[in-house]
């Protein structure tokens, strides 16, 4: 009987312990997974370089201003570079333009990168087909500071446009390469 009591006991204390998240009247949710895969010594490609590259998974109107694309672990080969590009086909619509879109509604959003550490240099990196090509972000071999960028800024074009309010949505999504540092 006391070994009964002492295991019903435990039970009880264990189930006391869950937590549960619990959020009223939330309607969205959202959670960033970040997976770092070392390959083995001798096996898959050979290249045990590693790097965590951090990009925001999602924006809203209080940081579309200043938007950090950052690194928390730089392992690449010396010589070489780690360069984030937007993805403009899978980004940009037919007509060239990133769009945020509430049914079929929409607003254009422009692109935009700090040059410079203070954050005082914005270039427009989605109006001249010649920046399309240009990193947001690089990152030469061993530093989380960036070489070049490393900063974005969303502008959505508001002015003198006829659409209803609510929450527009669009997705950038990205390229990631290391590459030679010349």
């Amino acid at each position: 009987m006391k070994k009964i009591f002492i295991s019903l006991l435990l039970v009880l204390s264990m189930l006391s312990l869950t937590v549960t998240a619990y959020a009223e009247d939330v309607t969205t949710g959202s959670m960033t997974v970040n997976y770092e895969y070392t390959a083995p010594e001798g096996g898959g490609t050979g290249d045990t370089s590693t790097y965590t590259i951090n990009i925001p998974a999602t924006v809203t109107n209080e940081n579309l201003d200043v938007i950090p694309i950052t690194v928390s672990k730089n392992n690449i080969p010396t010589g070489k570079k780690i360069s984030v590009f937007i993805d403009w086909d899978k980004s940009y619509d037919s007509m060239g333009s990133f769009k945020l879109y509430k049914n079929e509604e929409s607003i254009t959003c422009r692109v935009m990168i700090y040059t410079d550490s203070a954050l005082t240099n914005l270039v427009y990196v989605d109006c001249i087909p010649e920046l399309r090509g240009n990193p947001v972000a690089e990152f030469n071999a061993g530093s989380t500071s960036p070489s070049h960028g490393g900063v974005m800024s969303l502008n959505p074009l508001t002015q003198n446009i006829e659409v209803s309010s609510g929450t527009y949505t669009g997705t950038l999504y990205f390229n990631i390469e290391v590459t030679d540092a010349s």
